[in-house]
């Protein structure tokens, strides 16, 4: 791999410097960093820049704080190229569900439920298959189930962890859902139409009167289920892991809009993709997550360009209320994770005790702030934070290159260590250098030679891109004026 050598004089920049707190910086002459620390470089308008005071290998985070979306900007030899807006083709929005309530169902009970089979809308009678203190299981006796008997053992596995891990949880971390129908438990109905809409679950918002529903919602806090399959996929801790994704839709919505009075409002559905990848993570089952967060980091060989940090942006995941971009779906959902993820250590995280409970250490303090603050998207970045997007993105960015790399590292430019959950078994947290399941080795971001670099530069997104110099010298990279860019140097060696 080719890189770019520079010997250049160096000179003390006069422009205005855009500095973070952690950022080390000079008034007076070249920036001398030790490996692993980092620098703010000058934003110059169409180009950023900086003077070091040694020779070394240095990584320049190059970040747009442009407000577009879906937009790219040049840089390096394309900086004078004409901006591009990339084609997305966003997926249909799907149709909610609805029904009526009943209190305290028993074994035999039925109801009527109103869901839809991937086509059109249905109404289906449920009846009372079992019941706990947490849930109630209903199953579906109108629509035709192809795949036989159900396997009843499975499906109790599937409810027990569901009722004995996941709610306790969703409930310390994230709070308490809903209870419209004033049951007290969750209800799941066991339908072949949730398979054939394709899910492995759903939850829906129009259920605890979120959303623009028209008619529809049922009246109770209600996770759809498919009829587990036995080939191979869905299984029971998949399924659960479903599950904790999607109950974190349902408190979202009661928590976020309900309670504050802003039910008819809709965020960019990534912020609500990326908390529920939250919740996986927290109630210990960031096992499929996993696939999702490596793609925003680099599966590019499998996938291609856009599955790594080239596809993600801040403004895609959380400004406007833009639905679900079907070319970059994957990196875009594991993009949200990332950055919530980051803020969430950032606030000081949580440990588990042996015995499986979460122990707030600040950060489930923050989710419980990001929850219950009327804001939405940037807004809520900055009232749970007190930092903007740019900001908290910059260093979130910053952690995606340093973690795992064994350097010396500033704690807000980098991602807390993993640590097994007692219970499940599975990670807590993000590694780049992760090997999943033997399948996949991550490593690290995508880092170009300068000289090598493709010059494409996504509004609120980011390049990594390396510097060798052989003596000390200046570092100035162009970018188109749009871009609106700032630099942060690392030095790696």
């Amino acid at each position: 791999m080719k890189r770019l050598a520079l010997t250049a004089l160096a000179l003390t920049l006069s422009g205005c410097a855009d500095k973070t707190p952690d950022d080390t910086a000079v008034e007076d002459g070249p920036l001398a960093l030790e490996p692993g620390a980092a620098g703010a470089m000058d934003s110059l308008g169409d180009r950023v820049a900086v003077d070091l005071a040694e020779a070394g290998t240095y990584w320049v985070v190059l970040m747009s704080q442009a407000p577009d979306q879906s937009t790219t900007f040049g840089y390096g030899s394309e900086a004078s190229a004409a901006r591009r807006v990339d084609p997305t083709s966003p997926l249909p929005a799907v149709e909610r569900h609805d029904a009526r309530p009943m209190l305290t169902p028993a074994v035999g009970d039925t109801r009527t439920f109103r869901v839809h089979n991937g086509s059109t809308a249905v109404t289906v009678t449920g009846e009372v298959i079992a019941t706990s203190d947490q849930v109630v299981v209903w199953r579906d006796t109108t629509t035709a189930n192809p795949l036989g008997d159900l396997d009843m053992t499975r499906v109790m596995e599937v409810v027990d962890a569901y009722g004995q891990i996941v709610l306790p949880r969703e409930r310390a971390i994230f709070g308490e859902e809903s209870d419209v129908d004033g049951g007290g438990t969750m209800d799941v109905l066991l339908s072949y139409t949730v398979n054939q809409t394709g899910a492995a679950a759903y939850v829906s918002g129009c259920d605890i009167g979120v959303g623009d529903c028209g008619t529809w919602g049922n009246g109770a806090e209600i996770m759809y289920m498919g009829i587990p399959e036995d080939d191979g996929h869905g299984s029971t801790n998949g399924i659960v892991e479903t599950f904790a994704h999607e109950h974190n839709h349902l408190v979202y919505d009661f928590h976020k809009y309900a309670l504050n009075g802003q039910e008819d409002l809709s965020e960019n559905v990534y912020v609500t993709e990326g908390m529920s990848a939250l919740a996986q993570d927290l109630t210990g089952y960031n096992n499929g997550n996993q696939y999702v967060w490596a793609a925003a980091i680099d599966m590019q060989a499998m996938y291609g360009y856009q599955s790594s940090t080239h596809g993600i942006s801040i403004n895609d995941v959380f400004r406007g209320s833009g639905r679900y971009d079907a070319e970059r779906d994957g990196p875009l959902r594991g993009a949200a994770y990332l950055f919530l993820r980051y803020m969430f250590e950032q606030a000081g995280g949580m440990t588990v005790t042996d015995g499986g409970t979460p122990v707030d250490e600040g950060g489930i303090a923050w989710l419980h702030d990001w929850f219950s603050v009327p804001e939405l998207g940037p807004d809520a970045v900055l009232a749970t934070t007190g930092r903007s997007l740019e900001e908290v993105g910059l260093d979130a960015y910053t952690a995606l290159l340093l973690t795992g790399r064994g350097l010396p590292t500033d704690p807000a430019h980098t991602f807390q260590p993993r640590f097994d959950d007692p219970l499940t078994g599975y990670a807590y947290g993000v590694d780049p250098f992760a090997n999943i399941h033997g399948w996949l080795q991550l490593t690290g971001v995508p880092i170009q030679p300068l000289a090598d670099a493709d010059g494409a530069l996504r509004a609120g997104g980011v390049e990594y891109l390396e510097v060798v110099l052989d003596a000390p010298g200046r570092i100035e990279i162009p970018v188109a004026a749009e871009a609106m860019a700032v630099g942060r140097v690392v030095r790696a060696e």
